[in-house]
């Protein structure tokens, strides 16, 4: 009868260990997925940074020129020429390659610019008489679509440093959401 009662002591000793085990998993597990969520957030707030840092150059890029566009309709008309042809043989010159690469990224920023101008829109056009969402909406005129310099920006606009990067920080957080949703 002792040697049932010792086994029975033995598995309860088990059990309570391994729930214990349980716990400290399941709480370190929780502390691992709000500290990858954190890291995640991180990065979003950073790409979106990235977005508006390089929003002007992304504008500027799929404007062409009309020498460029004249160039571009020339290449291809003579593209679509030849297409029966190179469909028949398999084979793109390196020209052609080039052109509808290039054709591919311009039209691919200019979709990619369609929608950022559509959150900046719907941002800009939303009503308010806050000081600090007015402060945050000049930020995102002048420092990103306009391309003013940041230290001229600071000089010009604030009298606190502070003050211009808690807006900022604001600004990033609050347009993060619409470039990154699930």
């Amino acid at each position: 009868m002792q040697n049932q009662e010792k086994e029975t002591y033995k598995d309860y000793l088990v059990r309570k260990v391994t729930e214990e085990i349980g716990k400290v998993f399941e709480a370190k597990m929780d502390q691992a997925k709000k500290e990858l969520k954190e890291i995640q957030y991180e990065d979003v707030l950073n790409k979106t940074e990235e977005i508006l840092k390089n929003y002007k150059k992304l504008s500027e890029h799929i404007v062409l020129t009309d020498k460029e566009k004249e160039t571009l309709k020339d290449e291809t008309d003579e593209f679509h020429n030849k297409e029966l042809e190179n469909i028949m043989t398999g084979l793109f010159s390196e020209d052609e390659l080039y052109l509808e690469s290039l054709l591919k990224s311009k039209y691919q920023t200019k979709l990619f610019i369609d929608f950022i101008n559509r959150v900046i829109n719907n941002y800009l056009n939303d009503e308010t008489k806050d000081k600090i969402e007015i402060r945050k909406r000049n930020i995102l005129k002048e420092l990103y679509i306009k391309g003013q310099k940041q230290s001229d920006f600071i000089y010009n606009n604030y009298e606190v440093d502070r003050t211009f990067y808690t807006d900022k920080d604001k600004l990033i957080k609050d347009l993060a959401p619409y470039f990154f949703s699930a």
